[in-house]
Order: C-alpha cells, then structure tokens, then sequence
C-alpha cells in the first residue's frame, strides 16, 4: 500500500529529482537504503553523474575547470 505524504526538502534535491523518471521509486530506493543503515556512497554515483557534479562545482576556477573538462572529455569519450 502506498500512502501520500508531503515533506519539506531543499530545492536543490527538487532540480535533480526532477531528472529523474521515476522520483517515487528514486525517494523509496534512497530511504530504504538510510533507514537500513546503507548510507550512499561515492561509488554508488554513476562516474559520469560525478564527474558533471565535480565540474559543476569547480566551474567558478577558471584553471582548475579547463583542467577537469579537459579529463572529464577524455574519460567519457
């Protein structure tokens, strides 16, 4: 059975939600995992979604982004 309920979370988490195709089972998979005490890990992260997190993050530094888009080219080429 499955129950509606409404939660508050950061909008950020709402944007990559929104990626996503199935949010319920995406929210269900990730709650189970934390209630079981399976807290994710990087290695849970698909590279590539790590890879454009990283670059995302370091895109304010000029030299360290030409660097990382640079390897992130190179390694999902």
């Amino acid at each position: 059975m499955r129950i509606n309920r409404t939660f508050s979370i950061p909008i950020e988490l709402v944007q990559e939600l929104k990626k996503k195709h199935n949010q319920s089972e995406t929210v269900t998979r990730a709650l189970r995992k934390y209630l079981d005490g399976d807290v994710m890990e990087v290695k849970d992260i698909p590279t590539k979604q790590l890879l454009v997190a990283v670059r995302t993050r370091y895109s304010q530094f000029d030299t360290e982004y030409q660097l990382l888009t640079t390897v992130i080219s190179l390694l999902t080429s």
